[in-house]
């Protein structure tokens, strides 16, 4: 049995046992029936948003390790490795984009025993560059000796790829230099590429075990979600699966709201400890500068997640699950919402940093369009449809 398998089966079996409701603990009573099918909500979410949307990541993380691969060919060659550098951070740029769309509403093997293979594949807000530093140094060093699997999810993952591939400069990022590092000379190229490759090369492997454990012929999660609340499902029932759901679309609370607009703008507390002034080091993607990207896929997913609407499909979704209950004007209040945010997020320079002290207005325009779906979230949606908020949600009175 391999590594990652051998970590999906305990992972798997947390989620089956029920780890969506966050405030619930036993997942609670289940809404009054209304005429709603709600497993064909979680059919459309698994078939037309999840699935496709982990397999194509899959498929996109292999084309970064291939990528990277003739970055670093070309620099062992003797050449420059800019072009292959340019296509590498386009494979990268591709595969965080659909990672970002995945990281909205995760749902499921992601999301098991605390995001451990989500942290795996992307750890933000984990980020250690003095770790990556000393990593580059050690792999360089002794290859064979270096293991991904051994290291914390603060120094792999794809932040830790982004940081190896557009971060060029000389130095360091440690109070002191890591043991190695000023012997790298012109070697630092070659060394950044090494590591880059072969955490990219995990973070594939981990994208393949999350695909594989929604296949029928893999982990089949895709039925255990759309089951729920039958005897060829462990979770309990269709409210604790449609409660997991609702679980994951409250990242655009905690992490899009509070974290890459709020802290990032000093809208709210930071770790620079500003106010109403930016804070680089809260910035998501800040060596590619692709944050303006990653808020519009979060956003476009959210949208997909509620109105069960995708470029390719218009299913069943949280809007008309509150029609069903008599709730329209919500459904139809939410997604002018969120219409309304991402219209905002799609009017964000493309260079998110410089909007940060140029373009400010736009930012907190945004994070005010944002708290306008996480108010109405935390308490109209949950409420009206019987669920629960999430644990790390639930004492937060923004």
């Amino acid at each position: 049995m391999s590594r990652l398998f051998a970590f999906l089966i305990p992972a798997l079996a947390a989620v089956l046992g029920g780890c969506g409701g966050g405030g619930g603990g036993d997942g609670g009573p289940d809404a009054a029936p209304v005429n709603f099918d709600r497993r064909a909500l979680l059919a459309n979410l698994a078939d037309h948003q999840l699935i496709p949307t982990y397999e194509r990541f899959a498929t996109e993380a292999a084309a970064l390790v291939t990528a990277i691969d003739a970055h670093c060919a070309a620099l062992d060659g003797g050449g420059d490795g800019a072009t292959e550098l340019a296509a590498a951070r386009t494979a990268w740029a591709t595969a965080i984009d659909t990672w970002e769309h995945a990281d909205a509403v995760l749902v499921g093997p992601a999301a098991a025993t605390d995001k451990t293979l989500r942290n795996r594949i992307y750890a933000w807000p984990l980020f250690a560059p003095c770790s990556i530093d000393m990593d580059v140094v050690a792999r360089w060093s002794s290859p064979a000796s270096y293991d991904v699997a051994t290291r914390f999810d603060n120094a792999r993952s794809l932040a830790a790829v982004e940081f190896l591939l557009f971060n060029t400069a000389d130095a360091h990022n440690c109070p002191i230099a890591p043991a190695g590092w000023d012997a790298l000379g012109a070697s630092r190229a070659k060394a950044r590429c090494g590591l880059a490759g072969a955490i990219a090369r995990d973070v594939a492997a981990q994208a393949t075990a999350l695909a594989t454990a929604w296949r029928p012929d893999g982990g089949n999660y895709r039925d255990q979600l759309v089951l729920a609340g039958t005897s060829d499902s462990a979770i309990v029932s269709e409210r604790e699966a449609i409660n997991m759901v609702s679980d994951g679309l409250f990242y655009v609370d905690k992490m899009v709201k509070d974290m890459k607009l709020g802290e990032a703008a000093g809208i709210t507390i930071n770790a620079c400890g500003t106010v109403e002034e930016p804070c680089l080091r809260e910035v998501e993607h800040r060596f590619a500068d692709r944050s303006s990207a990653a808020i519009r896929a979060n956003l476009r997913a959210l949208k997909a997640a509620f109105t069960g609407t995708t470029e390719t499909s218009d299913g069943p979704g949280f809007d008309d699950y509150l029609s069903a209950v008599g709730a329209t004007h919500i459904a139809e209040e939410m997604t002018a919402d969120i219409d309304a945010a991402i219209a905002a997020a799609d009017a964000l320079p493309d260079g998110f940093i410089a909007a940060l002290t140029g373009d400010r207005p736009r930012i907190v325009a945004l994070h005010a369009a944002t708290k306008d779906i996480t108010d109405d979230l935390k308490t109209q949606f949950l409420t009206v449809l019987g669920l629960d908020i999430p644990d790390d949600v639930a004492g937060d009175n923004d």
